[in-house]
């Protein structure tokens, strides 16, 4: 019997009350009213990442809606089971996962002649062939997934598609790069504790595309002959392909091989599945797209590119880029402002932003990337533009007194004499204490959230002053600095043995935040100093 992503429940999921099953995409609303499936459930958050998504692509290619009216229609009354199958009907025979035809999200080639290759290498963050022979695999297990069931198969074939990293020469990345950043509108209903499945896809569909000549059977694919890039060919939307092939691209040329049976490696299931792949390099490469579910930074040489998670811990330094203030926001962030309109009963409260993503190093895999960030209007010209400009500098402040900490804690620890002052000891490691300015972009966050929704509301009726919130801002920030300091230092240990180097790096960080025309944060936050006193006339 075919495995068909359609027709077969292989989404392993989880309800409000506890329940855990494997469903069909269809019956993701399934007990909505007493029992709604909160989340996809696999044992890797990036599956689950990347099968939302592909939720996602499945109502855009059948249910985009004309507009927020139509859009809320569903929301406010979800479809029911056969009615999401009814409208993904025509589709089901491109999901066929396995058998000898076609098969979803693989080459259309059936690649025999090639070798075949360990299962593992599906896995986003597993050793690639350098790793291994070089056995340089310090942090990821190798021979993680010698056999797979096959929901779980396709659930790591279609997160590498959707998050392909560079794999190689000619091994193409994903239609956004390697781990791009996605980010997904979070609702919650009002008197819900969380956001459902369905809410959080259907918030996220596009809607529907003004292009109709594309056929929307032209959105897979592995319908058609394989689109190379061995000569430098390129795919682009401007080649009459259904705008929905944003979700279901191929940029790996890859067969599985099957056997009919198998203990899965990660579920312990047994039954089909898969046991190896082949693949082949110089796959289709996809340029000039724009996802839906992504932000975009502006680059002076070649225009929008994709955001994609940056190193090390996330904070809200990084939000300006994910809501899209420095390029483009996701279309999903956008269409939000006019969609919430239409259903401002049923919400609970601005929704959160889910944002996830790899940091990828090349073909590495460095970490996985979940953060929550508030929703803002980004394209609404009322306040977007005041709002950036305050936010920009609320943020650089942060930036500013956090580097100022990381280096004054340094030279307090480690500072060697130079002249009337110190300076770091030149073997000094660049990330030492790092964790010290992370702790400030930590400590602060809460006060950050407040802060920007007094200034949402300050804004709501177009730009007004904010010396107030940015004065606040300042006091806030010393007011945090110095104790993450003294705990740092350890001030009670050093009095005896530094009590210069201590006070002197001490100061030095207080003057970060003084009133005067010099004061870095102060700089910042684009505040004047204090005027200077005026000496009383002789």
């Amino acid at each position: 019997m075919t495995f068909n992503l359609l027709t077969t429940p292989w989404l392993e999921v989880r309800r409000a009350s506890g329940v855990r099953e494997q469903v069909r995409p269809a019956d993701i609303t399934n007990h909505f009213a007493d029992d709604p499936i909160l989340r996809l459930d696999f044992p890797r958050p990036d599956w689950n990442a990347a099968l939302t998504e592909f939720l996602v692509g499945l109502c855009f290619l059948a249910l985009a809606p004309e507009g927020p009216d139509e859009w809320a229609e569903r929301f406010v009354t979800p479809p029911a089971p056969q009615d999401l199958m009814a409208a993904w009907a025509a589709f089901v025979p491109a999901f066929d996962f396995d058998g000898d035809g076609p098969r979803a999200f693989q080459d259309f080639d059936a690649l025999a002649a090639l070798e075949g290759k360990p299962l593992a290498g599906l896995l986003m963050d597993a050793p690639g062939e350098n790793a291994l022979r070089n056995n340089s695999d310090l942090f990821i297990k190798r021979g993680g997934a010698a056999s797979l069931s096959l929901p779980y198969a396709a659930a790591a074939l279609i997160t590498l598609q959707t998050y392909a990293p560079s794999g190689g020469a000619g091994h193409r990345t994903s239609l956004r790069g390697g781990g791009p950043l996605t980010t997904l509108i979070a609702p919650r209903r009002t008197g819900c504790k969380t956001t459902t499945l369905w809410d959080r896809v259907w918030a996220n569909a596009p809607d529907r595309d003004d292009d109709t000549r594309a056929r929307p059977d032209s959105a897979f694919p592995w319908r058609m002959p394989t689109r190379t890039s061995a000569k430098g060919e390129i795919v682009t939307p401007d080649d009459d392909l259904h705008p929905a092939l944003a979700f279901f691209a191929c940029p790996r040329r890859i067969r599985l091989d099957f056997a009919a049976d198998v203990t899965c490696a990660l579920s312990g299931a047994r039954g089909p599945g898969a046991i190896g792949f082949r693949t082949q390099n110089y796959g289709a490469n996809y340029t000039h797209w724009q996802h839906p579910l992504s932000p975009y930074r502006q680059d002076k040489k070649s225009g929008l590119l994709p955001q994609h998670p940056q190193a090390g811990a996330a904070h809200y330094g990084d939000w300006l880029a994910w809501w899209g203030f420095d390029g483009k926001p996701a279309e999903s962030l956008k269409q939000w402002d006019k969609r919430q309109r239409c259903i401002p009963d049923l919400l609970a409260e601005t929704p959160e932003i889910a944002a996830f993503g790899f940091d990828m190093d090349n073909m590495k895999a460095r970490q996985w990337l979940e953060a929550r960030l508030p929703w803002v209007p980004v394209f609404n010209p009322e306040t977007a533009t005041a709002l950036h400009e305050v936010l920009e500098q609320l943020i650089g402040a942060t930036s500013v007194a956090a580097k100022a900490l990381t280096r004054n804690a340094k030279l307090a620890l480690y500072g060697v004499p130079s002249g009337n002052s110190y300076k770091l000891p030149e073997t000094l490691s660049l990330d030492a204490l790092r964790e010290v300015g992370e702790r400030l972009w930590q400590d602060t966050e809460a006060d950050f959230r407040a802060m920007l929704k007094d200034l949402l509301h300050l804004l709501r009726n177009g730009p007004e002053p904010t010396t107030p919130q940015r004065q606040g801002w300042r006091h806030l920030l010393r007011r945090h600095t110095l104790p993450i300091f003294d705990e740092t230092v350890d001030v009670d240990g050093l009095t005896t043995a530094h009590p210069h180097r201590l006070l002197w790096a001490r100061n030095s960080l207080s003057l970060n935040f003084a009133d005067h025309a010099r004061a870095e944060v102060l700089k910042e936050l684009k505040l004047a100093p204090a005027p200077k006193p005026k000496k009383d006339a002789a």
